[in-house]
């Protein structure tokens, strides 16, 4: 079975509620995520507890991109 990402967003600098997504893609600083059709730019990544089973938990902080 592959990993699976519960990835928290959080975006920096302003009111974006952020969001709470399911991937199976590690998430990487410098990767673009794209949250309620707004381009964002991840700034920092934190393995929030060890991993259970297939399942990790992570919290991301994103900025938003240059328009």
């Amino acid at each position: 079975m592959s990993a699976i990402y519960k990835v928290s967003y959080v975006v920096i600098g302003e009111s974006h509620p952020g969001a709470i997504l399911n991937t199976d893609r590690k998430p990487s600083v410098g990767d673009h995520i794209t949250l309620g059709g707004r381009e964002f730019i991840l700034v920092e990544i934190v393995d929030l507890m060890p991993a259970r089973g297939e399942f990790h938990f992570l919290h991301a902080t994103l900025r938003p991109a240059p328009a």
